[in-house]
């Protein structure tokens, strides 16, 4: 693995055992972030380890089995660093909805413009989501279903928010309104660690996956 020093301290690891798609990637983030490279999942979770990358691109081929345990070795290793998946032809057919539901942030082709893949860098590392309006309708949809059923079997749709401290709840609303960890955590005069805990508590009591559908529950109740 090697290293280049930059200005904006964002640590980016590009994790594919494709040499051209490395290559095109670095060319790309060299000028604004630091990176690091892993030809191998066990180097990438190694580098992970040791540099805590605030972001994760991965070349999906370069793991094996179950996308949500691989994820899940990702956020055991750094809970601050985030996965972008990088979808080539090479390797079609990924199950995007399994890589999101895991804990993915953002999906972008191998032939993204420089241009878009710098916009989807920044928009990762300040906690929002970066996919394909497909894949925005797929999840919505599942999510819509999933709510419905969950609904009909209880009949106590909307009040489980019940179970949230003020706090919670406020940070809830904020990203129901569109807000990033940075711009909750200034508004709340509150670190962006503090608002990630309280994002996992509230996942964790409402009994949902991310953010997108956070937003999506709080449409339904409002």
């Amino acid at each position: 693995m090697s290293s280049a020093t930059q200005e904006t301290g964002v640590r980016v690891l590009i994790a594919s055992d494709d040499q051209a798609l490395t290559t095109r990637m670095a060319r790309i983030l060299e000028a604004s972030c630091f990176l690091s490279y892993a030809p191998a999942w066990a180097d990438a979770l190694k580098s992970i380890k040791h540099h805590r990358e605030h972001i994760l691109l991965l070349d999906p081929g370069l793991i094996q089995g179950d996308p949500g345990q691989s994820i899940a070795e990702v956020s055991a290793a750094s809970p601050a660093t985030q996965v972008m998946i990088i979808e080539t032809p090479s390797r079609p057919g990924i199950d995007q909805i399994a890589f999101f539901n895991a804990g993915v942030h953002g999906f972008c082709k191998d032939d993204i413009s420089p241009e878009l893949m710098k916009k989807a860098v920044d928009a990762v590392i300040k906690g929002e989501l970066w996919m394909p309006r497909s894949l925005i309708t797929r999840i919505v949809n599942e999510y819509t279903l999933k709510r419905q059923s969950a609904a009909t079997l209880s009949g106590q749709s909307g009040k489980s928010v019940e179970c949230l401290t003020p706090r919670e709840l406020e940070v809830a609303r904020m990203v129901h309104m569109g807000g990033n960890n940075k711009t909750i955590a200034r508004k709340l005069n509150i670190s962006e660690r503090t608002v990630k805990s309280h994002l996992s508590a509230i996942f964790r009591k409402l009994n949902i996956e991310n953010r997108l559908h956070l937003a999506l529950y709080f449409n339904e109740i409002a």
